[in-house]
């Protein structure tokens, strides 16, 4: 017995693009009238079997890295220095790019290189220095004194 469209395939379909009414009439005297049997409420079931691949595995890819040294870093930074003194800053260019070496020596944000720390903005040096920053509280009356006083002195 045919209920939905998912089991005539694409013959319904096909009928439909060629106007061939009579196979069109005929499909669809096939189909069950009930309307909790068509298509649109019968779907079928998905696969509940879906493996977790590891995309980084996958591609060769490492997952990111900290900006400060660990132990690991002391044998990729001999190996960069060995591709520097064997086959020269072309091979060190490659090493470094497929395996970058750390960005600092520890990991504290207050301990900054002092090339980094002289591109700071001086907002951000502040911050920097002070761990609790003290917010000042507003006072809304206050800006209008002020503003009293500038009129004052405009006129």
């Amino acid at each position: 017995m045919i209920i939905n469209e998912w089991q005539l395939n694409s013959e319904l379909n096909t009928a439909l693009q060629h106007s061939h009414r009579a196979d069109f009439s005929l499909y669809l005297s096939l189909l069950s009238t009930a309307i909790e049997e068509s298509a649109e409420f019968n779907t079928p079931s998905a696969d509940t079997n879906k493996t977790v691949t590891d995309i980084y595995k996958q591609f060769s890819v490492e997952k990111e890295r900290h900006y400060a040294l660990n132990e690991a870093d002391i044998g990729l930074l001999n190996r960069h220095c060995q591709a520097m003194q064997t086959d020269g800053l072309v091979q060190l260019k490659l090493a470094i790019y497929l395996n970058p070496p750390p960005l600092s020596q520890f990991d504290d944000k207050n301990r900054l290189n002092s090339d980094i720390w002289q591109n700071l903005s001086l907002h951000s040096r502040r911050r920097l220095q002070q761990q609790n920053m003290i917010r000042q509280e507003t006072n809304p009356a206050a800006l209008y004194e002020v503003l009293q006083q500038l009129n004052n002195v405009a006129a």
